[in-house]
């Protein structure tokens, strides 16, 4: 079956290389020159390696906690493992969380593809909350910190602002990022402490940790990666500073693994620009040993409070995310070694606080090669990107879904074209009444004319097709255009290819029986399914190797993941089509690819349907 397992998960990405570079900052300027105080909003800042550029952000405060705007590059002491370096480029960086525009339409978050694109603007602060529910006391901890968090998520953040909540136990496709302040103070209300409580269980994790004993050590274990991999996915959102704030009265029963489990935190922080800001619940109730998230918020550009105002230590997370400075430096002995460089930060002015990370891993030659094979691997092939490119945008004001295909008749080539009302389109729409369609190849017009609702077919010679569809509704304007391009195979040149895949949908038991999978039938042209939904997915294979060749069918993830192969319906003719019968019900909501494959000898082909389960 498929389900849990073939949804694509951001987590599935290739993390950020270590060192950040910046390439096209401005170039660091003297004090006094023009630009050197600047506080325009710079272009994206931030590059990959691939140059010599180390990025630092560096946040200055004065004594009240507030961030200092006036400095320059002049003010700046930078060194690199004790070697002072040349400040390259500079700028200031501000962001209060207000929208530039007083009516910004982008502000409310539509869904999970919108809070992604928000996130991933530069003018747009970002704040992941994690809440330690494994090391926050079911109580008086845990009431204290949900009655300021309260208040914080209602009343400290900018109208631009993103926000996400995650525990422990939060999936990282599951983390929700949202500008609403009623829904973030709703997983306020829901949260609770569980240090020293485990049962009734959250899941078959905590199951197992039942069994093998030792809970603390692996809910500490658990916390560290949790944190870990919510700094990669916040890397892998955007190259520009983020705030991840853990809420946890610290870690227990890690003690001979924790040099390795922090070490490994603070990188993946590191390298993915992110300041953790860690948070006891506790406040100064009494005398306690130092926690380890102290070294991890230092480390990593951020701040460790224990305090008994967390509306002012949370507060100040938002303050110092408002104004940085962003320098960049190239180390005067730059080494692949793959060790921790430390990197120092001073300013000149007296009495300010200045916050950086501590430093950077640089990668080793070997780590290079791998992430140059890794990202090869992970490139998305040619047909499969232009398969998804078939899929409508998710917020598409498509009226029409548009099919074309091909198929040999009197071992001739011809073309044939389909069409359907959407289902999912805003209620008042416009309605189709006319399709036309125009075919060219290069300059030369191969047909034109109407496709009515039983659609419409026409020879074409080989090679590349432009088919250009304009419908109308009533009153004859314009309300949809599409324009797809196929290729005609060649019957006298290819030896083996797939003819155009074609989609039978059934939406109940009583449709698939009596559904019409005949050579003339006319497939649905949608790609947008529910679950509840069932497929015929119809080709053949045609040319001269076809007897011989071998067939197979596989549903792919839309990162290009192989998921599962997908069995054939037997073939009362061995020269007949190929059928795949394929219930939705099993398979997560999400975009996916179903490839069908033909191989004989060295004469390979293939043919691939986008679709996309909705709900």
């Amino acid at each position: 079956m498929l389900g849990a397992s073939a949804t694509p998960h951001v987590s599935d990405q290739t993390p950020p290389a270590p060192v950040q570079t910046s390439p096209t900052q401005t170039p660091a300027q003297p004090a006094g020159q023009p630009g050197a105080d600047s506080q325009q909003q710079p272009p994206k800042p931030v590059f990959r390696t691939g140059a010599e550029l180390v990025r630092v952000d560096v946040a200055v405060l004065d004594r009240k906690g507030v961030p200092v705007t006036s400095l320059t590059a002049a003010d700046f002491e930078l060194e690199e493992d004790g070697v002072a370096q040349e400040i390259r480029t500079f700028q200031f960086i501000q962001n209060t969380g207000q929208p530039e525009k007083e009516d910004d339409v982008s502000l409310t978050i539509r869904s999970r593809s919108h809070a992604a694109s928000e996130a991933s603007k530069d003018n747009v602060r970002l704040f992941l909350i994690f809440w330690d529910e494994y090391h926050i006391g079911q109580m008086v901890s845990a009431n204290r910190a949900r009655s300021y968090l309260m208040q914080f998520v209602r009343t400290a953040f900018g109208p631009t602002d993103i926000v996400g909540f995650m525990d422990p136990l939060t999936p990282i496709d599951a983390i929700k990022f949202t500008r609403d302040r009623l829904e973030l103070a709703e997983q306020v209300r829901r949260l609770v402490g569980r240090s020293g409580v485990y049962v009734p269980t959250r899941s078959g994790v905590e199951d197992a940790h039942l069994q093998q004993g030792d809970v603390e050590r692996l809910r500490s274990e658990v916390t560290v990666s949790a944190v870990q991999s919510a700094a990669v996915h916040l890397g892998g959102i955007r190259d520009g500073r983020k705030a991840l704030i853990v809420i946890s009265e610290g870690l227990r029963g890690i003690q001979r693994d924790s040099t390795r489990l922090m070490t490994d935190l603070i990188r993946a922080a590191n390298d993915n620009n992110t300041a953790i800001y860690a948070v006891d619940p506790r406040g100064l109730g009494q005398q306690r040993f130092p926690s380890i998230w102290e070294s991890v918020a230092g480390d990593t550009g951020g701040d460790y409070y224990r305090s008994n105002d967390l509306d002012k230590a949370f507060r100040q997370v938002v303050v110092e995310s408002s104004g940085f400075y962003l320098l960049g430096y190239a180390p005067t002995d730059r080494r692949l070694d793959g060790r921790f460089h430390k990197i120092k930060v001073r300013v000149k002015p007296s009495g300010l606080d200045v916050r950086a990370r501590a430093g950077y891993w640089a990668p080793s030659v070997a780590e290079i090669e791998r992430a140059r094979t890794k990202a090869a691997e992970a490139e998305i092939p040619a047909d499969m990107v232009q398969a998804l490119s078939e899929l409508p945008g998710t917020n598409a004001r498509k009226a029409v879904d548009f099919w074309v295909g091909t198929a040999l008749d009197s071992g001739r080539q011809i073309v044939r074209l389909s069409w359907v009302p959407r289902a999912l389109v805003s209620p008042g729409s416009a309605k189709p009444a006319q399709v036309t369609a125009v075919a060219t190849r290069g300059e030369t017009r191969v047909f034109e004319g109407a496709v009515d609702s039983s659609g419409a077919s026409f020879p074409a010679p080989p090679g590349a097709l432009k088919v250009t569809f304009t419908v109308e509704d009533s009153i004859k304007e314009i309300i949809d255009r599409d324009v797809r391009t196929i290729e005609v195979p060649d019957p006298s040149a290819a030896a083996l290819w797939v003819t155009s895949p074609a989609l039978f949908r059934s939406q109940n038991a009583r449709e698939f029986r009596s559904l019409d999978r005949g050579p003339n039938a006319l497939p649905f042209p949608g790609r947008e399914f529910e679950r509840t939904d069932r497929l015929i997915i119809r080709f053949e294979v045609q040319g001269t190797a076809a007897s011989t060749a071998t067939v197979s069918a596989r549903i792919i993830s839309r990162w290009g993941k192989d998921l599962a192969e997908l069995p054939f319906l037997p073939r009362p003719d061995a020269a007949g089509p190929y059928e795949i019968d394929l219930p939705l019900s099993s398979v997560a909501r999400g975009d996916y690819l179903i490839a069908m494959a033909a191989s004989a000898g060295t004469d390979r082909a293939r043919a691939i349907v986008p679709i996309r389960v909705v709900r």
